[in-house]
């Protein structure tokens, strides 16, 4: 079932996870480089689509469609019908896997269905359609989406500061550490990345 559902969303990944510096390639191109480059096309089982979707999972998609493809999630929380839901890579022995989370709560007030509010991933192979992706640094970011502003700072579990920063008009947000990002987060225009019932990672600590 792993294999199909990753599958599904092209992510064949590698023993390296992309959230650790000193394991991964991070040879990201600069976006001041691309612009004079010819633009790739992205396939669309990789695309970033800021403020709609990543890959094949879409927000406002009903959750029982994002099982069919995914299949049951190897993590997650919830609470008061919202939930986190973490599909991790088939790699299960490195210490930081490449993941995709999906947060989602009730749709409306019957209560009745579950659909995507926000989709984190981390794995390099997924990108915008000009080539941002994990591992781009701040500036990077800046370049693609100027209203980028800092919302917070946290202490992980390594002790180690990671920065969180929103285009909240353009519906994506990033987390930066060690001067590259280590995720990319699309969720709904207009609403904050931080604006969430559940935290994706309680044993943060909050330093701004």
């Amino acid at each position: 079932m792993k294999s199909i559902k990753f599958a599904l969303l092209g992510l064949s990944m590698s023993v390296a996870a992309c959230q650790s510096t000193s394991k991964t390639d991070h040879n990201t191109d600069s976006l001041s480089n691309l612009a004079s480059a010819p633009m790739q096309s992205v396939d669309e089982r990789f695309l970033i689509v800021a403020g709609r979707s990543v890959g094949e999972i879409a927000l406002g998609e009903d959750m029982e469609e994002v099982g069919r493809k995914l299949g049951r999630p190897n993590a997650g929380d919830a609470a008061m019908g919202k939930a986190w839901g973490i599909w991790y890579s088939n790699d299960s022995t490195a210490k930081h896997r490449n993941e995709i989370a999906v947060y989602s709560s009730y749709r409306d007030t019957s209560m009745r269905v579950k659909d995507v509010k926000q989709i984190r991933i981390t794995s390099n192979k997924f990108k915008t359609k000009d080539g941002l992706t994990t591992g781009s640094t701040l500036e990077d970011a800046k370049l693609k989406f100027p209203t980028i502003e800092k919302l917070s700072a946290y202490l992980n579990e390594d002790k180690d500061t990671v920065t969180v920063y929103d285009a909240k008009k353009d519906g994506i947000g990033f987390e930066f550490l060690k001067g590259k990002s280590i995720s990319l987060t699309v969720h709904q225009v207009n609403i904050p990345v931080n604006a969430t019932y559940l935290t994706l990672h309680p044993e943060w600590k909050v330093i701004e």
